[in-house]
């Protein structure tokens, strides 16, 4: 916060500047947390002995950067970290005010704003691809400065919020990991939207897309997925679950489900699967190859039997573009494994043969027909 008589703020030496060993070494955390409300207190930092001293526009401007840096380290790339190190280097109040943003969590988390980033997977000068988190993004629109200060001004709107659910979403091909508490994190697959709760870390909305849940049981606090007007609650246990065209796909890997749907309770060990569309009168259970489950975060799809449909839905998602299929493949049945190794326009001229099917450039996207189809 700017000091309004413009003088100079002192910032005193402080035993309690951060020790973490990110200041220490450009190491990427697992997952950078989510910045939330700065706190309004000094920033202590030390410089050898000596006090530092630093004028409200310089502080200011330092938080700022540290807010920018906050939000590009989200999929940042070796390049970004090495900048992030330097940066850091470069004064000590810059760890400290980094830290500052860090420490506040999740306070934000429903207040991003989606036009600070945009989703660059098709671009032409992208030209590779982390599977594990899915493209780069970059700025859009916005430079480091105003993306900085659009946040800066929502963290002033945040106290505001009284509504304790909010929303996580990823863009096609982008992949994120929400840790909610000690040992329960879910992973959401590309274009998948997800609600949470702050006061309920045992609840979760999928409302579209595809997720992987590794869930801590708590036989007192059981975790609770809803999904389409259904619910699936764990007892201690990995599943994926997937909601798109009007249907509901769950499978486990490990432990057991309860899956709740149309008045009926359904328990689902590790191995198995439910297909539940709202076109049936009941869901359906089948078996699940547990290395299966969950295999698109190592850039694996693999299917026995399900239809093209299915398969155009999980590859759009993965890789960041959309594909429809045509109405003579749509429901054709595939079984085998996808490796993915690259991206859009092509990985899809690399998959043709073994899919024995035609992508086709439309305006949105890509239309899966048959192979041989007049291009």
């Amino acid at each position: 916060m700017a000091n309004p008589s413009g003088r100079s703020q002192r910032i005193s030496a402080s035993a309690s500047a951060p020790s973490k060993s990110i200041w220490h070494a450009p190491m990427k955390p697992s997952r950078p947390r989510n910045f939330g409300l700065m706190g309004m207190a000094a920033i202590r930092g030390i410089s050898g002995s000596r006090e530092v001293v630093m004028t409200s526009e310089a502080q200011g401007s330092a938080r700022a950067r540290a807010i920018e840096w906050h939000i590009r380290l989200r999929h940042g790339d070796d390049a970004a970290w090495e900048a992030f190190a330097q940066w850091l280097a470069e004064d000590p109040i810059h760890a400290a005010l980094y830290d500052e943003i860090e420490q506040a969590d999740l306070a934000l988390e429903p207040l991003l704003p989606a036009v600070i980033f945009r989703e660059a997977a098709n671009d032409a000068d992208i030209d590779d691809h982390d599977q594990r988190q899915g493209p780069r993004w970059r700025w859009w629109g916005l430079g480091g400065g105003a993306a900085a200060a659009a946040v800066a001004a929502m963290l002033v709107l945040a106290p505001q919020a009284t509504n304790s659910r909010y929303e996580v979403a990823t863009g096609p091909g982008q992949r994120r990991t929400i840790s909610l508490e000690a040992g329960t994190q879910v992973t959401l697959n590309g274009a998948t939207r997800m609600r949470f709760d702050r006061k309920d870390r045992r609840f979760a909305s999928l409302e579209a897309g595809e997720a992987l849940f590794q869930v801590q049981h708590d036989g007192a606090r059981p975790f609770t997925l809803e999904v389409a007007g259904r619910r699936v609650v764990d007892v201690g246990t990995v599943f994926n679950v997937v909601r798109d065209a009007g249907a509901v796909r769950v499978a486990v890997a490990e432990g057991k489900v309860l899956y709740e749907a149309k008045g009926r309770t359904i328990a689902l060990d590790a191995g198995q699967a439910v297909f539940d569309s709202s076109l049936a009168e009941a869901p359906r259970v089948t078996r699940a190859a547990i290395g299966a489950v969950g295999a698109w975060q190592k850039g694996r799809l693999v299917y026995s039997g399900e239809p093209l449909s299915q398969v155009a839905a999980d590859l759009g998602r993965t890789l960041g573009v959309r594909i429809t299929p045509a109405p003579d493949v749509a429901d054709r049945p595939f079984s085998g494994t996808i490796a993915l190794r690259g991206t859009g326009a092509d990985e899809l001229e690399r998959l043709t043969p073994a899919l024995n099917v035609t992508f086709k450039p439309d305006a949105g996207g890509w239309t899966m027909t048959a192979a041989g189809a007049e291009r």
